[in-house]
């Protein structure tokens, strides 16, 4: 496993929150698994969840996540302000 294929970097993985130990968030690479609440009554509450996991976790299902669109048109603005800064640059001199 490489350095870099953590939970905090994989497609599928949804920051729910944090701690003083880093951020926890829950793994949507398959379906929810069912559970189970025990309630003080006699009823039982079924529901669904998330594999709940660390940023720093992995597992061998590891998926890129890919650049969101607003970093996309972030690095895009900026290459071309150097662009435009180099050729700039380039008239005067």
């Amino acid at each position: 496993m490489e350095e870099t294929q953590i939970c905090e970097k994989c497609k599928y993985w949804v920051e729910t929150g944090g701690t003083d130990n880093g951020l926890v968030g829950e793994c949507h690479r398959n379906a929810p698994h069912p559970a189970l609440i025990d309630a003080a009554s006699s009823v039982t509450i079924r529901y669904a969840v998330w594999p709940v996991t660390a940023d720093g976790n992995w597992c061998g299902k590891f998926e890129e996540r890919p650049m969101a669109t607003q970093e996309v048109l972030a690095r895009v603005a900026m290459i071309q302000k150097m662009e435009a800064d180099r050729k700039g640059k380039s008239k005067t001199t």
